[in-house]
């Protein structure tokens, strides 16, 4: 099937909540909600692309250095990025970890008087500490050239969850904080502040369904190391696809809307034939995906003669891969063609070259 995908979905699905103060843990001196807004705003950045937003914040001023998750910028061809009043102005990624879910941009032309944002210690981070929540979120509109980014404030529920696994389309966390300042559509990878104003966290995640009240940001002391290291150009476990789960329900918002009931009902007939594995969603021309002649709707469900039923599971295998490493995959098709032979369900190989530049992935 040729089909364009729109590229990814970015942001949390999440609701607006009140402000609350019950519970937190405050002491002499600390910002309240407010003050911190008010001295972070200028540092949180609108992350634009053609198809999605996000958000972001400057942690490098003098660099033009941008932090962000992994999935705001994914699939995006072109990307902008707008810091308080300034008009939009292009960026480009310097680094990116799909499998950290973490990125760095960079402004492409100087940007005059930038603040920045400073990093915390999350290891000092308490249950019941306040945070704080900085982000565009989606509702506010789609390019927010006038926006103001908004803020949400609760406290800490656990400073120190290991290995969150919240979706087979998404990765494992290593490191992530736990607490109840709403992350909304459009403000992941903006900063999480404690009452220092310094930044704790990378925000990423929200849990809907019976849990509610839940959200989730990279860690400060996890995301630190692997920025700088993103910071230097290093593309790691990047082969240049966008993946979701086999199963994942949202699978069709990231398909153009004229593909979509294509999309619907061949993700329903793998489902009704029991293929488990992961969907590629959008390929990266020129990508180590690409060359090896993968594009969307293939589905894969092996690597290195492992099966993979999740994000998470193609992840360890990228994670566990050298830089250059041949990867052999293997994928069911999902489309008939009796000039050649295919049937729906028939099994294709094919080998991943993964590249050399630092890491498992990236498109050289």
């Amino acid at each position: 099937m040729n089909v364009r995908a729109k590229g990814a979905a970015v942001g949390a699905a999440a609701l607006v909540i009140g402000l609350t103060t019950g519970g937190m843990t405050t002491y002499p001196g600390d910002l309240d909600p407010k003050e911190i807004y008010e001295r972070s705003a200028p540092v949180t950045v609108h992350v634009l692309g053609k198809t999605g937003s996000g958000s972001g914040f400057v942690y490098d001023a003098d660099r033009g250095l941008i932090a962000t998750a992994a999935h705001v910028v994914q699939g995006e061809a072109s990307l902008k990025a707008v810091v308080g009043d300034r008009p939009p102005a292009p960026v480009r990624v310097v680094g990116i970890d799909p499998c950290e879910d973490l990125a760095v941009l960079a402004f492409t032309s100087p940007q005059p008087d930038l603040k920045a944002a400073e990093f915390g210690d999350s290891k000092d981070v308490q249950a019941a500490d306040e945070v704080v929540a900085l982000g565009y979120p989606a509702s506010l509109g789609s390019q927010g050239e006038s926006q103001k980014p908004a803020f949400t404030s609760g406290s800490v529920q656990n400073p120190a969850v290991q290995d969150a696994e919240p979706s087979t389309s998404l990765p494992r966390y290593p490191s992530t904080i736990q607490h109840s300042a709403t992350i909304n559509p459009g403000n992941s990878g903006g900063p999480l502040f404690n009452s220092d104003d310094k930044v704790v966290g990378i925000n990423v995640l929200s849990v809907s369904g019976d849990t509610q009240g839940q959200f989730y940001s990279i860690s400060s002391d996890h995301a630190r190391p692997i920025l700088d290291a993103l910071a230097g150009g290093q593309i790691k476990n990047d082969p240049g696809w966008y993946l979701k789960a086999v199963d994942d329900p949202t699978v069709v918002e990231d398909f153009a809307t004229e593909y979509q009931a294509d999309v619907e009902a061949t993700q329903k007939r793998l489902v009704d034939k029991g293929v488990t594995g992961v969907l590629v969603v959008d390929v990266a021309s020129n990508s180590p995906a690409d060359k090896a002649k993968l594009g969307p709707m293939d589905v894969m469900t092996g690597m290195k003669d492992s099966p993979v039923e999740s994000v998470g599971e193609v992840c360890d295998v990228l994670q566990s891969a050298g830089p250059g490493e041949t990867v052999p995959v293997e994928g069911v098709y999902t489309y008939d063609d009796p000039q050649e032979n295919i049937a729906f369900g028939d099994v294709w190989n094919t080998n991943v070259v993964l590249s050399k530049n630092s890491g498992a992935g990236g498109a050289g």
